[in-house]
């Protein structure tokens, strides 16, 4: 019996072993597929397919944050300066023809299937909507997160932006 038993396990691993060897095959992604495109999703994220959604700011979010701190860094002069810049408002970059836009800040950033907004006026996980224009054009428009800088960051040759958290009123 005990013999039986272990043909039967060796029989089993055998089938599991050569099943890894199969080569692995790609899912065909559709024409204008960021992957085909040569972008990649960046690492460690799904590939999601974006869905517009919403933002939904609370009062009492809008009330209690006016503004939030952003560390603007130029590339080529290898220096960085944080900078406060109010909800609404904007900042130049110096030396460049970048103009940084906070759209909206979120302390306690949620995202659902149809919006995004704040699970409270509480600092828990702190997002600010940007968008970056350039020569009056708006080259980049997503989420920096203080406390995952590393999600969706934005990522150009001259400058770097990072959030570092949000100004109370």
């Amino acid at each position: 019996m005990k013999r039986i038993v272990a043909a039967v396990l060796v029989a089993g691993l055998m089938v599991s072993f050569a099943g890894c060897k199969k080569k692995e095959e790609k899912p065909q992604l559709p024409p204008g597929h960021p992957s085909t495109e040569g972008g990649m999703p960046p690492a460690g994220m799904p590939d999601m397919p974006k869905v517009d959604r919403k933002v939904v700011v609370p009062k009492e979010v809008a009330a209690k944050w006016k503004a939030v701190k952003v560390t603007i860094e130029d590339k080529a002069a290898k220096s960085s300066k944080e900078y406060t810049i109010s909800v609404g408002g904007e900042q130049a970059v110096p030396n460049t023809k970048f103009t940084v836009k906070v759209l909206a800040f979120l302390p306690d950033f949620r995202m659902g299937e149809k919006d995004i907004t704040s699970a409270s006026d509480k600092p828990n996980n702190p997002a600010a909507q940007i968008a970056v224009i350039e020569g009056g054009k708006e080259v980049w428009k997503g989420w920096l997160y203080s406390m995952h800088p590393g999600i969706h960051p934005f990522q150009h040759e001259k400058i770097g932006l990072s959030l570092n958290g949000g100004v109370s009123k």
